[in-house]
């Protein structure tokens, strides 16, 4: 289902918060003994609960057959520019999801500029709503 801009109006203010210089995605711990964990800082956790908050996670969605889909708009940022909003819907859930299984998958899409991008396509997609 096609996003409302009350839900896009949600996860856009993180748009200039990543952006922001000195922006830190967070940091690998180390303990001995165990597998490295990603902390995230405050900004991306409370992006991440925004997105589950307001649909952007969505579990009707069979996020592991799009996977090969997905890595397509990662290593194409001209796809993100044609992307529609479920699309982008479909992209978040997939990162947040893989992160799940994948520790750090979501800090790399962050610090690699995709998350950015995404966001960035749907400021241009809500100018244009009504």
């Amino acid at each position: 289902m096609m996003p409302t801009k009350e839900e896009i109006d949600a996860i856009l203010p993180f748009l200039d918060r990543f952006e922001a210089a000195g922006f830190s995605v967070g940091s690998w711990k180390m303990s001995e003994g165990q597998f490295p964990q990603f902390s995230f800082e405050e900004v991306v956790l409370e992006f991440h609960q925004a997105l589950y908050d307001n649909g952007w996670v969505t579990p009707a969605f069979d996020w592991i057959e799009w996977q090969h889909s997905a890595q397509e708009f990662v290593e194409s940022s001209k796809k993100i520019e044609n992307a529609d909003a479920t699309t982008i819907q479909k992209l978040l859930t997939t990162h947040c999801r893989a992160d799940r299984f994948c520790e750090g998958h979501l800090a790399s899409m962050l610090e690699n500029g995709h998350v950015v991008a995404l966001l960035r396509r749907l400021k241009a997609i809500r100018s244009r709503m009504k």
